[in-house]
């Protein structure tokens, strides 16, 4: 969908920098899945530099200035994220520190955040869910729950694409259910 066309304007950030990411192609499944009304794009964090106090403000770097303008411009925040050790990704995390910034008063602040984790072995990344809800409802954003696991995705790929009707219907769901929570906030703050 076009997203000036959008009534819902939804941005991505996808926590692997991977090519082949599962986490990338769980995000590319979701972009064809949106219900109708609804925009979802992504805005990159492989420029995006470790968080530095020293960068902030005038000295912002063009990735973090760009990742910031996105989250704010946008109605809600999904992050698409593998778990490394049970916990979040540095990169992940990362984008979270910048959208955080100047504390509780960075483009994250009130925004809906949903969380989806998708990886190759039977977990279904609860650790990094976990910790992230965390550092998000930290960092002032606005949780959205539940968050939404996807276990064995490469079990249920076919060359990078996510083919699995079961999934693929799970992930409607959330997302229909994450659009018509971005979308309430939305009405509530007009």
């Amino acid at each position: 969908m076009n997203e000036s066309a959008a009534h819902v304007r939804l941005v991505a950030i996808v926590g692997s920098l991977r090519a082949d990411s599962s986490n990338r192609a769980v995000f590319e499944a979701s972009r064809g899945l949106v219900p109708s009304g609804v925009a979802l794009r992504e805005v990159s964090v492989a420029e995006v530099p470790l968080f530095n106090q020293d960068l902030e403000g005038d000295h912002e770097p063009p990735a973090v200035v760009a990742l910031k303008a996105a989250v704010a411009d946008a109605d809600g925040l999904v992050v698409f994220t593998p778990e490394f050790n049970r916990s979040i990704p540095a990169v992940t995390k990362n984008a979270v520190d910048w959208l955080s910034r100047p504390f509780l008063a960075g483009p994250i602040l009130g925004k809906p955040v949903g969380i989806v984790t998708a990886g190759p072995g039977r977990g279904d990344g609860q650790g990094c869910r976990d910790h992230l809800t965390t550092t998000i409802a930290a960092s002032g954003g606005a949780v959205f729950d539940p968050s939404l696991g996807l276990a064995s995705i490469t079990r249920v790929m076919t060359d990078g694409v996510v083919t699995d009707d079961e999934v693929r219907d799970r992930l409607t769901a959330w997302l229909v259910a994450f659009a018509a929570c971005a979308a309430a906030q939305q009405q509530d703050g007009a």
